[in-house]
């Protein structure tokens, strides 16, 4: 089975592909096939061939480079990193400045605090990439990205299944996980999501993966996706959700579920038990500059506090649930 997602080290890779033609217009859903090589320790690379193609919404608008999903055409991939993978997600890093890797790893390390909580979570894994064109086009240096395991994969691991429902009702997911995944979502000042419904015209949910037991279970489970526009990452493209009561996204707003207050002692306590290894995950990452540790620590004491805080936890987040 793969260990691509239980290994820390950036993975060093080469993917060729016709990057010209993939991103020309910048526009999700473009495929190219493609070939992904990496190091095998025996003087040689191990070349995949994969599907590429362009995902995204607001990065696609804003970005220098598109994020990726890598489809690999062979069902065996030997005894290389991704064996046992079908499709993995890259995110790449959004523009060359050094304040744009920051962002980059501050969201990486999002889903890894994530992780933590003990629900079920995607996994992350660190690469850098060098991006071939194979139509002749100048090929870049090699840059910072991130991995992310497909939501199908980790379903399958879960033993459960990946649904893609129209709408979801609150009274159908998992309140323990739903607490969590509130508070997780509070913790970094994400408002970009929605376990509710899609965007206009497309199946549910807004940033946010619904895994079920069967069809007709009724304790949904969300699992988090996209952590970019969020107050910790703070890259220049966040902006809060529209129709809230704040300016900036590091601003807190709780848009989690009454329902799930019953639950939220038991998801509190998890987080105050996680503190330490959620701060640590910051501070100890060598990629991110001290200006953003210091910024980041920052801002997740703030929101310890309030969990220490009776009178900061009724206001804001048990008084305002939806």
């Amino acid at each position: 089975d793969s260990k691509l997602f239980e290994l820390s080290d950036p993975l060093e890779i080469q993917i060729r592909a016709p990057w010209k033609q993939l991103t020309r217009g910048m526009e999700a859903g473009r495929s190219a096939s493609g070939q992904l090589s990496f190091a095998n320790g025996r003087d040689d690379r191990t070349r995949l061939q994969v599907r590429v193609s362009t995902r995204g919404l607001s990065r696609l608008e804003v970005c220098d480079f598109p994020p990726l999903t890598l489809e690999f055409l062979s069902e065996d991939l030997g005894d290389s990193p991704f064996q046992g993978e079908q499709t993995v997600h890259l995110t790449p890093q959004c523009r060359r400045d050094l304040q744009f890797r920051d962002y980059l790893v501050l969201e990486y390390l999002s889903f890894q605090a994530y992780r933590r909580l003990g629900v079920p979570a995607l996994g992350v894994r660190l690469a850098i990439v060098e991006y071939l064109d194979t139509e002749g086009g100048k090929s870049g240096k090699p840059a910072l990205a991130f991995l992310i395991e497909d939501l199908k994969r980790l379903a399958g691991k879960q033993g459960v299944e990946c649904l893609e429902p129209e709408s979801v009702g609150a009274r159908s997911l998992e309140p323990v996980t739903l607490a969590i995944f509130g508070v997780f979502e509070y913790m970094l000042g994400n408002t970009d999501w929605s376990v509710l419904r899609g965007p206009p015209g497309e199946a549910c949910c807004h940033n946010v993966g619904i895994l079920s037991r069967t069809e007709t279970d009724p304790q949904l489970i969300p699992v988090p996706f996209d952590l970019d526009c969020t107050g910790l990452v703070d890259p220049p493209y966040a902006a809060p959700a529209a129709g809230l009561p704040i300016r900036t996204v590091r601003q807190r707003v709780y848009r989690g579920f009454c329902k799930s207050n019953t639950y939220l002692p038991g998801a509190i306590a998890r987080f105050r038990a996680q503190r330490a290894q959620i701060l640590a995950l910051f501070e100890d990452e060598p990629l991110l500059s001290t200006a953003a540790k210091r910024r980041t620590r920052k801002y997740l004491d703030s929101f310890f506090e309030i969990l220490e805080d009776p009178e900061k936890l009724q206001k804001r987040i048990l008084d305002v649930c939806r």
